[in-house]
């Protein structure tokens, strides 16, 4: 479903554009597997290595920068793995390849936890893709929710006990890398390290708690900003998408509306291609 809809959003947006679909694959043997981080890791070096997409665009992520890998056996450490991807990232910006990533539908929580936690990778060198949400108006789970202009995507009003508890809530994933410093590009810009939230949700003894006169706070980070830029992923204004569904020996086609940043990056990826169609040269890494 997840690399169905990334063809179908970037398709949607740039339909005459030739689209390069570079599936990772679980291989090796019984002894020898090869994980989910070398797959990850290795299909990106293929799709830059071989230089012919000049966008690249992701919706996949492995372990996260204060958790790590939770149960996974991997060699590398977070700090290693991060560093591979900037590696790869890097040479794809000197290669004229944008590279976009889905910065994720949790908040800064790409994992519950008491510390905000990203999802790996936060490179400097890739566009981090977050999400906002469109004006509406609708019951969500009995509670009218209504919002009059866009802004940020996150909310916990039309979301159930049980969701809050598991922390189940949706919102644009963003927030300050713990593994990359705030690069060069980014220094020097209102806003850049400061935050202005409303804590809505409070993490205490393995669940979330939802604050009753929930109270604006603002600060100061360090690191790499997420997101770069941002379009619609709510799943209140979101988008169909098709695919389908294998139960026993038959197939189903199935219609869903869905959101989430994974509908935005390859958006951004695809309007990338349409700029590169009218250039002599292409546009090359978005952010500095």
């Amino acid at each position: 479903m997840e690399a169905s809809l990334d063809v179908q959003q970037a398709a949607s947006l740039a339909p005459k554009a030739e689209i390069d679909t570079f599936l990772g694959t679980m291989s090796g043997t019984t002894n020898t597997p090869v994980m989910t981080d070398a797959s990850f890791l290795n299909t990106f070096a293929e799709a830059i290595s071989r230089n012919i997409d000049k966008q690249i665009s992701t919706s996949h992520t492995v372990g996260n920068e204060v958790l790590g890998f939770g149960e996974l056996p991997l060699s590398e450490t977070k700090e290693e793995y991060s560093q591979a991807f900037d590696t790869l990232f890097q040479q794809a910006a000197l290669q004229g390849i944008t590279t976009f990533n889905a910065s994720g539908d949790h908040g800064p929580y790409d994992s519950p936890n008491k510390k905000p936690n990203l999802s790996i990778p936060t490179s400097a060198y890739e566009v981090e893709v977050g999400g906002t949400q469109l004006p509406f108006s609708k019951k969500l789970n009995g509670k009218q929710v209504t919002v009059t202009k866009e802004r940020a995507w996150g909310d916990v009003v039309g979301l159930s006990k049980e969701d809050i508890v598991q922390g189940v809530f949706e919102g644009s994933g963003g927030g300050f890398s713990v593994l990359n410093p705030t690069p060069r590009y980014q220094l020097g810009f209102p806003g850049v390290n400061t935050f202005n939230a409303i804590r809505h949700l409070t993490f205490s003894k393995g669940k979330y708690v939802l604050n009753r006169d929930p109270k604006v706070i603002s600060g100061t980070g360090s690191g790499r900003n997420v997101p770069d830029v941002s379009g619609n992923a709510a799943g209140a204004t979101g988008y169909a998408t098709y695919f389908t569904a294998r139960v026993g020996k038959k197939t189903n086609p199935i219609w869903m509306v869905g959101g989430g940043t994974s509908y935005v990056a390859p958006q951004m990826a695809a309007a990338n291609a349409v700029m590169n169609s009218g250039l002599k040269s292409v546009t090359g890494f978005w952010n500095p």
